[in-house]
């Protein structure tokens, strides 16, 4: 994947702690690769399990902090800008109360469908979360819920296909598996203006596969810049999750040719 860096989430003090620990590791390791004599093989060992350690522990920071950014930005410019604006709406009702009893009854109705409206988007991030869906029910039956949600809410097609339900998936993995599909799903609905969406979910003994792709508009992966307008921020918590998580993450498209995501997800 490439051109998904530099977000507001690399750039907090907690990473850039991170990134000065994980700088110093780097600095003694390169000295160890040209001096292993000065070194026990405790020493090596401990160096080298450090550095890793640093580096997942920064991808998993990076993905908490861009899951949290997104999700800010999603309440600032959907829920809570809606909400500002049924202030003014209620003003505009009150008015209407005085000089026109009969409009109001249609109004109300506008309003109620406008609320229902809020209400839906409000739990439709909720459920983008993730983890919560999978309190109650494992994931395979949690990704139909949401790709059956997505569809009636949407109005676009979600078809999803799944090998290999009956294996065992360890929680940890369920939450990456699902939080890819939800993320992906969001940015389809932000973003791509598709008709269909498939995604193929292949559970195996060793791993576990998604391929979701649509037939949207797309967009230029590589012309996706720091300051740019998402879909940067969901393809960055995306792919550091994914890493976090040992796996890997490819991510095809171009402009008016939809757009192909295909992880790997290793179970350990």
């Amino acid at each position: 994947m490439s051109a998904v860096s530099d977000d507001p989430a690399t750039r907090s003090p907690e990473v850039a702690a991170l990134e000065e620990q994980l700088a110093e590791a780097r600095v003694i390791r390169s000295h160890l690769a040209r001096n292993p004599e000065h070194f026990s093989a405790e020493e090596r060992e401990a160096v080298f399990e450090r550095a890793d350690q640093l580096v997942q522990e920064r991808a998993e920071l990076v993905a908490r902090l861009a899951e949290r950014h997104r999700l800010a930005r999603d309440l600032h410019d959907g829920p809570l800008q809606a909400l500002s604006n049924l202030v003014l709406e209620t003003e505009i009702l009150e008015r209407l109360l005085e000089r026109d009893p009969a409009g109001l009854a249609v109004e109300l109705g506008t309003f109620k469908d406008v609320v229902r409206g809020i209400v839906a988007d409000v739990r439709r991030q909720l459920a983008d979360l993730g983890p919560a869906a999978l309190e109650a029910e494992d994931v395979v039956p949690a990704l139909r819920r949401l790709a059956a949600d997505w569809e009636r809410e949407t109005g676009t097609e979600c078809r999803l296909k799944v090998a290999g339900e009956d294996l065992d998936v360890p929680q940890p993995v369920q939450q990456v598996l699902y939080w890819i599909v939800a993320e992906a799903l969001a940015n389809v609905r932000r973003h791509a203006q598709a008709r269909r969406v498939a995604i193929d979910v292949d559970i195996r003994g060793q791993g576990a596969g998604i391929r979701i792709r649509d037939d949207g508009k797309g967009f230029d992966v590589t012309s996706v810049v720091p300051g740019g307008d998402p879909p940067r921020l969901g393809l960055l918590g995306m792919s550091q999750r994914v890493l976090s998580a040992g796996g890997t993450l490819e991510v095809r498209s171009r402009p008016g040719s939809g757009t192909y995501i295909e992880a790997e997800i290793p179970i350990s």
